[in-house]
């Protein structure tokens, strides 16, 4: 079978998912929908320039962003950030790797740059 009718039909009987252990407790992660991504990328685009999603992940050093990020990709809201703010540092940084894995890295990278850049428009008004 080729990948993509593997992942095609992973997608249609429900088996396109990820479980990620963060403070001792099993998340089962979907893939994300966009509204959950523009969740994530909200509290990780802070990012300076980064090539890869490690880069990424790494640059912001701060787990409470990563706790948020990956509430955000689990549930869809914040709702589980104090419950994964718990979980070391590694345990967050590779739940949302694995996580973000589920989608193309260079689609999130342009989509954690976008964020960034807007919020600078925001932030800058012209002269």
């Amino acid at each position: 079978m080729n990948q993509g009718a593997k992942i095609i039909s992973e997608a249609i009987t429900g088996f396109d998912f990820k479980t990620v252990m963060v403070g001792g407790r099993a998340y089962t992660v979907f893939p994300p929908t966009i509204h959950r991504l523009a969740g994530a990328i909200s509290h990780l685009s802070g990012v300076e320039e980064a090539e890869s999603l490690k880069d990424v992940l790494f640059s912001l050093g701060e787990s409470e962003a990563y706790s948020k990020a990956l509430s955000w990709l689990i549930r869809g809201d914040e709702s589980l950030s104090e419950e994964l703010s718990k979980g070391t540092y590694k345990e967050n940084v590779d739940a949302l790797d694995e996580a973000l894995s589920m989608i193309d890295s260079k689609v999130f990278l342009k989509a954690v740059s976008l964020a960034r850049n807007v919020s600078l428009l925001a932030a800058k008004p012209k002269p």
